[in-house]
């Protein structure tokens, strides 16, 4: 039978080792469940369209598969609005970890939504356009003017159009006159395709928080 005193000290080096276990795991499965993040925001059809630049397809079908989310919302050509979003979410940590009671207790930094939006609103790139409105908040939310969106890969459309392959007409009747009744121009006026809302930045946000919550949750002893 063991002294009372060496008892007593394993029990006090008991949960220190636990908890150093515990630590490595956690860090072990919240750099899985980032990286599951980072492959869900990379792999998603928006994130695959708006890379492809203004000459993409509508893989993510918002747009009734005409033209692209890229020169529909209307970035320059060769501006990055993915850039920001993919260092942010790739700054996501572990903070403040404390082993109570068998289970890891700590705090993640990923982003909410509302910090991701006010990092791209529309009037970082359109002058015409003032105040807060995202465009990432919009490819959830919806938005408008895709009755009015000329896409043509063919077409010089000069400098009124900021990607080079789209710009925004004022009306069916001027589409028409400007590039013939048969264009593509025409036929998506007469159309009046809405814009089609995909789960995106939120659903990603959510699955990460969701698999961190059930890190924490997970206990030992």
């Amino acid at each position: 039978m063991l002294p009372r005193d060496v008892k007593s000290s394993i029990n006090r080096q008991l949960p220190k080792e636990m908890g150093k276990k515990m630590e490595l795991i956690t860090i072990r499965e919240f750099e899985k469940i980032k990286s599951k993040m980072m492959l869900d925001f990379e792999n998603h059809p928006v994130t695959k369209e708006l890379q492809a630049g203004p000459t993409a397809s509508n893989t993510s079908k918002t747009l009734s598969g005409y033209g692209n989310l890229f020169s529909f919302i209307g970035f320059p050509r060769g501006y990055d609005p993915l850039g920001p979003i993919r260092l942010r979410l790739n700054q996501t940590k572990l903070q403040k970890l404390k082993f109570v009671q068998g289970r890891m207790e700590f705090i993640t930094t990923e982003p909410t939504r509302e910090e991701l939006f006010s990092m791209t609103k529309f009037s970082d790139f359109r002058e015409e356009f003032e105040g807060s409105r995202s465009w990432l908040d919009g490819i959830e939310t919806g938005i408008s003017g895709l009755g009015a969106y000329l896409y043509d890969l063919n077409k010089s459309f000069g400098s009124a159009s900021k990607s080079g392959t789209a710009i925004q007409l004022k009306g069916a009747k001027r589409s028409e006159k400007a590039f013939g009744a048969e264009s593509t121009g025409g036929a998506i006026i007469k159309q009046r395709s809405r814009y089609k809302r995909v789960s995106y930045i939120s659903g990603i946000l959510r699955e990460f928080r969701a698999a961190a919550l059930a890190l924490q949750r997970t206990k030992i002893g």
